[in-house]
């Protein structure tokens, strides 16, 4: 059995470190996608003069172009992450995203659809959360799942009548 204590999952990019006595890991304990061969392919890169896994009986033509240029797709992940990353420096508040533990970005407020209906607790006798509500909208820059999370106004005025019951 090979050393898999260096496994990293191809999806979140997370370290998988696990037990020897069970096994390597299915999923990704993390964001919970299968790893392993299913949904994977392998590139092998060399350098130049090395062979480069190819069939030899393929040839391809001198003017045919380049279709994956992985410098630019380097520089622009780069600057995509950074850029991330300095969103999340302003920010004051930043989740964790629950699929892939990234910090998530702050998109936006979204107010309350007019069909919300709140519920009044019989302990409470009001509702803990206003019809007229707002939520702060998250996004993550890794897995773009995106939350919404109370507006800190409407989180300090829910604590109030939990607080008188």
């Amino acid at each position: 059995m090979s050393d898999q204590s260096g496994q990293v999952c191809p999806w979140c990019q997370t370290e998988i470190v696990w037990d020897p006595e069970i096994g390597p890991e299915e999923t990704c304990p993390h964001c919970f996608n299968e790893l392993g061969e299913y949904r994977s392919i392998r590139l092998e890169i060399g350098k130049s003069g090395q062979k480069d896994g190819r069939d030899e009986d393929y040839e391809e033509e001198e003017d045919e172009e380049d279709y994956f240029d992985e410098d630019l797709e380097t520089d622009s992940l780069d600057a995509y992450e950074e850029g991330a990353q300095r969103v999340l420096d302003t920010q004051e508040e930043a989740p964790e995203c629950p699929s892939c533990r990234s910090f998530m970005l702050l998109a936006g407020t979204q107010s309350a659809a007019p069909s919300f209906v709140p519920f009044v607790h019989e302990t409470v006798k009001e509702p803990i959360v206003k019809a007229d509500y707002s939520a702060q909208v998250y996004v993550c820059p890794s897995c773009f799942r995106v939350e919404t999370i109370l507006s800190e106004k409407d989180r300090l005025s829910m604590m109030e009548p939990l607080k008188r019951s």
